[in-house]
């Protein structure tokens, strides 16, 4: 075999060999664009701030979920300083602001007077109630206790989130229905959550 058919092969094959190594990776841009991050509690915190943000409102994301409709719906407001527990409760507890409840965002929560304060344990949040949510005669409680467990666990670091009122464990509803002292987690109201 000579040498002129081995070149004329190598030849032919490198412009296919180009083209097929060109298409096995992503190819660099020259400007750089934004990626919408995907639905879910997991990337709350990693939400930068947009740019039409209110010029007044810190670079810290805070994420809540108020209500729409029968859903949870993940909110961002920018806030100067990572939030407190308590903060964050109160808040979420506090309802959506003017232009929330002009997009149509609600709260199951009936305000900052449910909760007696909230506190820390390995990444375990017990929050302590003043009133059982189902001694308001509300029929939105599971979404109430969700509201407050999926804000909860928004926060870095923090998994599961269990009620107490006067010290003992309260049974809360999870989004399909059942009623548990367990810890409360994101995922137990996942199917509440507006895609």
């Amino acid at each position: 075999m000579s040498r002129a058919p081995r070149s004329r092969r190598a030849a032919a094959l490198a412009p296919l060999l180009a083209v097929a190594v060109a298409g096995c990776g992503v190819q660099a841009e020259d400007v750089p664009r934004a990626v919408d991050p995907p639905n879910g509690v997991s990337h709350a915190w990693a939400t930068e701030t947009p740019p039409h943000a209110d010029p007044g409102a810190g670079a810290v994301p805070e994420r809540l979920y108020l209500v729409r409709g029968s859903e949870l719906v993940a909110v961002t407001r920018n806030v100067h300083a990572q939030p407190t527990l308590d903060e964050l409760l109160d808040d979420l507890l506090a309802g959506p602001t003017d232009a929330e409840k002009r997009d149509g965002l609600t709260s199951a929560l009936l305000g900052n007077d449910i909760v007696v304060g909230v506190r820390l344990a390995g990444g375990h949040a017990t929050v302590d109630l003043t009133a059982a949510l189902d001694e308001t005669g509300r029929t939105d409680q599971i979404l109430a206790f969700a509201q407050i467990v999926c804000t909860l666990t928004a926060m870095p670091g923090l998994t599961a989130v269990s009620f107490t009122r006067g010290g003992q464990p309260v049974g809360v509803p999870r989004a399909d229905g059942s009623l548990s002292e367990a810890p409360a987690t994101a995922a137990d109201y996942a199917t509440l959550v507006a895609s």
